[in-house]
Order: C-alpha cells, then sequence, then structure tokens
C-alpha cells in the first residue's frame, strides 16, 4: 500500500508542476517587444483636453475584451512615456483611457473550460492521496 501511495505522490506531484507550468505560460505575455496595458472608456461627460491617436502612443495591437475594456500591446520603442494611468486616446469613435493599474487578461476560452475542471481534479487527488497517506501512518 506504501508503494501504492508513493507511486501517487510522484504522479500528482509531476502532473501538479505541469499544469502549473501551462496555466503560467498561458497567462504569459511572451512578445518581449511590446508592454500589455489596459485601457477602460473615459469616464467623464466632457472630452479629455488631451487625448491621442493610437498610433501616437505606438499601440500596435487592440484587442476588445468582454466588459468593454481593451487589451492593447504597445510597443515599447514607440512608447513616447509611460501610458499608464496618463494616456488617453481615441478609438472606434471612443475615449479610453490606459488604466493605472495592471490588468491580467483571462485566459482563451477555450481553455477556461479545461483550467477549472482540470485544477478541481488535481486538487481532489491531492485531498484523497493526503487521507490515505494519513491512514497508513501508524499511531506512537
Amino acid at each position: 500500500m506504501k508503494r501504492i501511495i508513493k507511486v501517487v505522490l510522484v504522479l500528482m506531484t509531476s502532473l501538479t508542476a505541469i499544469y502549473a507550468g501551462i496555466v503560467v505560460y498561458a497567462n504569459t505575455n511572451t512578445n518581449y517587444d511590446s508592454v500589455v496595458y489596459a485601457a477602460f472608456k473615459y469616464e467623464s461627460e466632457t472630452p479629455p483636453n488631451e487625448w491621442y491617436t493610437p498610433e501616437q502612443l505606438g499601440i500596435v495591437n487592440i484587442m476588445p475584451q468582454e466588459g468593454g475594456w481593451l487589451q492593447i500591446d504597445v510597443d515599447k520603442k514607440q512608447e513616447p512615456f509611460p501610458l499608464q494611468g496618463a494616456a488617453t486616446f481615441l478609438y472606434n469613435n471612443t475615449f479610453y483611457q490606459v488604466s493605472p493599474f495592471w490588468v491580467t487578461p483571462a485566459l482563451p476560452e477555450s481553455a477556461l473550460h479545461w483550467q477549472i475542471p482540470i485544477g478541481g481534479m488535481l486538487g481532489i487527488c491531492w485531498v484523497v492521496a493526503g487521507v490515505l497517506y494519513v491512514k497508513g501512518k501508524k499511531p506512537l
């Protein structure tokens, strides 16, 4: 029985490491030539006094997200100044302001369907392995 528990623990450790690596890789921006920012709709009745076009700010890619915010890729070489919280730009006839906070975009929809069930199953297996380990120990 102890040998089975050891095999299960080694297998669980390997699967957990692989799972964590995949989730971290899926959530990481691997494009080092650009910086990823979030931009939210400009919340004011009047238009901003100073605003820019996406090209002026070095924005190379704009990806609309659920909830109305934008994920923007900014080329590091073309970024005129630190954009976080200071830049307002016009996109599709709507003003957006770069968020002063870091916002991590969600995983793609296809990955979201599998991330929670696989993580949940790994968690349950860890609990079961822990219970088997504690039951296998003899009291002193």
